[in-house]
């Protein structure tokens, strides 16, 4: 099956790493791992951080022509057109707008992974995008919730035989890889940090950004170095 996949929030291809990036570049490992042709049908963000009303009027704007623009290209090259379009993470600070109204056009199925409904945020600065984001789960086919609260919500939401849990995944073979060589690796990071290969060691994976996701491992280290 020829997929078509889309990220509206972050495109899997975008140079800035996290988390969204690798769930996304992860979805679609696993559905080529399928034996499914996967393509990145298009770059569009439809990231509107600070709710700004003009930035979602632009969005959409642009959605619409690149809609176009991707009808026309499968028009002309029947061989590249998807039979299945899926979106990865969808909310109302991440609206898809290519998702449905390229359902339509294609005539195709259409699958959401990572969609999230927050019915407080359908009035208020967030009103625009929520009304997309709705209308995008509305309109697919299925929805995959990473999260069993997800699931709930979007069942009340959308109706429980659309909604289907999607089990955490990973590819173990690179764990199993460094788990060989783990000793190795434990003794070449004591060395390189001063750090005691005999006690335990914790590590905290994350994006360090200012403020207070940087405060709360700082406060980590101050608590663990009382411990010790």
């Amino acid at each position: 099956m020829k997929i078509g996949f889309y990220a509206p929030l972050k495109p899997p291809d975008h140079p800035a790493p996290s988390g969204d990036r690798r769930m996304a570049r992860l979805l679609m490992t696993a559905l080529e791992g399928m034996g499914h042709q996967v393509a990145l049908i298009s770059t569009l963000r439809c990231y509107n951080r600070d709710a700004d009303s003009r930035l979602e009027d632009r969005i959409a704007a642009e959605a619409a022509a690149e809609t176009d623009r991707l009808v026309a290209s499968w028009q002309a090259d029947p061989a590249t057109r998807p039979d299945l379009l899926f979106t990865y993470h969808v909310y109302h600070k991440a609206a898809d707008y290519l998702g449905p109204a390229l359902k339509v056009r294609l005539a195709v199925p259409y699958v959401i992974a990572e969609a999230s409904i927050a019915p407080k945020r359908r009035n208020g600065p967030w009103a625009k995008g929520y009304v997309q984001a709705e209308a995008a789960i509305r309109a697919a086919d299925a929805l995959l919730a990473i999260t069993e609260l997800d699931r709930v919500c979007l069942a009340g939401f959308a109706g429980e035989e659309k909604v289907s849990l999607l089990p955490p995944f990973l590819d173990p073979a690179p764990y199993r890889a460094a788990a060989a060589e783990r000793d190795e690796h434990r003794r070449m990071l004591a060395g390189r940090f001063g750090l005691d290969p005999h006690k335990p060691w914790l590590l905290a994976v994350g994006m360090m950004r200012a403020g207070d996701k940087l405060a709360s491992y700082a406060c980590l280290a101050e608590a663990l170095s009382l411990a010790s």
